[in-house]
């Protein structure tokens, strides 16, 4: 059966009337065309009673008594069932109102956990269906032809840069900042429920506040291999929104996932507070692996700590993180950050790169041998001059962090899967080395990289690079700006 949609319900009405979400002037947008998670609907109809006509006469008038049962099963893009859509059959005089919440169903169902449904209806056409379901955008349906299966879509509720938006009420008492407010007690302990529990006994369960996220799924996408998180503070709803970033989040079949509100955006603990709302996006996009599946996660200014605590708490599935010119030193040092390679980005000229993260680096690499390197750009703030190059160097130290993470990784290369396997833990003289930067000399500076083993420096302290490959693209960005 053939579904022509209703004139009046043109499929991308509902964006008309949408606005940013955000309220930080210093986010900018880049426009995008949007994202469309497209739930696909097939339907068979069957008759009680079937009257079939001669060759070239036309169908005499259905019986008024005479039924169908349609039945069906409602998917995604990504070829998953989707249960509790509602399937609606509008009666003939409610049909030519425009407004949802004025018309009446003369029958209706809802798709069950396999996703399949049944609805007998009287057989006269037009058949006209409503499809609803939470985070989706209501679709109306004309059936004219019985005979052929419909086959039609509803798209997902989206920003106006086409990302799928959800909301979370979170208590404050679970925002970093909470730990700042005993720093010489709470501070250099490892972020876990125990901690948690300690501080609100002593000082009170905080509020709730509104956290929002925001969700990029790359189409065509049965199964994710992972999660990029990333804090929009800052620079990273611009990054959310990158074209460039989305092709990346396509290649390697990663749903990017930002989030934003005082709750999280600069750090959010312990761990199984940020893991129960991805748990709640994973069965609303219908990607139960989005709980499981490794990550990468970015933060720039104070969204660092977002970043790196939850590399922090999650080691083993954490595969890399980035602080993009951090607002200070003491949220790269987190206990546990040591356990996965690190790319602390800077500007020289950024009024915040005073805050002790020169030292914080070479500490982390003296006292813990951790996996990181400090990149400066020297003619930069505290913003990125170039935002395609600065998105750029992150998704190749995200890939020099998957040929270091996944054993397998050469031989599954040209797969669309990762490998199905643990995280592996970094082997630092495996790794490339790179000088420091010259804060008195200034500026765009050339620095040396060598393999591990013929570092003719200070290895200890020397910046960590995870490979060749992406040792030449930090190099070249402290030299030209660009990767």
């Amino acid at each position: 059966m053939k579904g022509d949609p209703i004139p009046s319900s043109p499929p991308d009405a509902h964006l008309a009337d949408r606005r940013p979400i955000h309220t930080m002037n210093h986010l900018c947008r880049v426009p995008h065309l949007s994202l469309q998670l497209v739930v696909i609907l097939a339907f068979t109809v069957h008759a009680f009673t079937a009257v079939t006509p001669a060759s070239g006469e036309k169908a005499p008038p259905s019986d008024p008594n005479e039924r169908v049962t349609l039945n069906g099963t409602v998917r995604d893009t990504s070829d998953n069932i989707l249960p509790n859509v509602s399937v609606h059959v509008l009666s003939e005089q409610t049909t030519t109102n425009h407004s949802a919440s004025d018309r009446s169903d003369a029958a209706s169902t809802q798709t069950d956990r396999d996703g399949e449904f049944f609805l007998t209806v009287h057989a006269s056409t037009p058949i006209r269906l409503r499809l609803t379901k939470e985070g989706y955008n209501e679709k109306l349906l004309t059936i004219t032809d019985t005979d052929a299966p419909v086959e039609t879509a509803m798209v997902a509720k989206t920003d106006d840069t086409g990302l799928i938006q959800h909301t979370a009420q979170i208590s404050m008492s679970h925002c970093l900042g909470a730990i700042r407010r005993d720093r010489e007690r709470y501070q250099g302990r490892p972020m876990d429920e125990s901690l948690y529990r300690e501080i609100v006994e002593r000082f009170g369960e905080e509020p709730h506040d509104e956290a929002i996220f925001r969700i990029y799924l790359p189409p065509e996408t049965p199964k994710l291999n992972g999660l990029f998180l990333i804090s929009e503070h800052g620079v990273g709803g611009p990054m959310m929104e990158s074209p460039l970033v989305r092709k990346f989040a396509d290649r390697h079949r990663l749903a990017l996932v930002g989030v934003l509100g005082d709750v999280i955006q600069r750090g959010i603990y312990p761990a199984s507070a940020l893991d129960s709302v991805l748990a709640q996006i994973a069965q609303r996009t219908q990607h139960p692996e989005m709980t499981t599946v490794p990550v990468f996660t970015f933060g720039h200014s104070n969204g660092t700590g977002f970043s790196a605590s939850y590399a922090a708490m999650r080691p083993d599935r954490v595969i890399g993180w980035v602080s993009f010119h951090s607002g200070g030193s003491w949220h790269l040092i987190f206990p546990g950050v040591e356990k996965v390679p690190g790319l602390i980005m800077h500007g020289d000229q950024d009024s915040y790169f005073d805050q002790g993260q020169m030292s914080a680096v070479k500490d982390l690499r003296r006292q813990r041998n951790a996996p990181v390197a400090l990149l400066v750009d020297g003619e930069s703030g505290h913003w990125p001059r170039d935002r395609d190059a600065t998105f750029s160097l992150v998704t190749k130290f995200c890939e020099s962090c998957l040929r270091l993470r996944f054993s397998g990784w050469q031989r599954n290369a040209e797969q669309l899967a990762w490998p199905d396997e643990d995280l592996q833990t970094p082997a630092i003289d495996s790794g490339w080395l790179g000088e420091h930067y010259d804060r008195e000399q200034g500026g765009m500076q050339t620095l040396a990289i060598f393999p591990y083993s013929q570092f003719p420096g200070e290895r200890s302290t020397a910046n960590w690079l995870p490979d060749e490959t992406f040792a030449q693209a930090w190099q070249n960005y402290a030299a030209t700006g660009k990767p």
